[in-house]
């Protein structure tokens, strides 16, 4: 069964420093741009960091410093949409799915 994610909005926030990211992704093609040094790596990183993929915290030691909270919520397309929201808070993964039990993972 083939299942499609469609990442509909990213959030970073930083209570220390009372920063945050907020990002909204529109159906298509995303398109990530800027200069040498403006956050397109940072960005990527932090979705993969978000969904426990990227665990390897050196490359995101300046963020993580900052204790970002992230969050992403997607929709999860097979032959139904279902809504999925992850928070991750340092070493806390907290899965959100429609109708189902909140998830916590350390």
């Amino acid at each position: 069964m083939k299942k499609t994610m469609v990442i509909k909005r990213f959030f970073a926030y930083s209570e220390v420093n009372n920063k945050y990211f907020n990002t909204h992704f529109v159906n298509g093609i995303n398109i990530v741009y800027g200069k040498n040094t403006s956050g397109k790596s940072t960005l990527l990183q932090s979705l993969l960091y978000t969904f426990g993929i990227n665990d390897e915290s050196t490359k995101l030691k300046d963020v993580l410093d900052e204790k970002v909270i992230f969050r992403i919520d997607f929709d999860l397309i097979s032959d139904s949409k279902e809504n999925i929201s992850i928070v991750r808070d340092d070493e806390l993964i907290i899965i959100k799915r429609d109708n189902i039990p909140i998830k916590k993972f350390i």
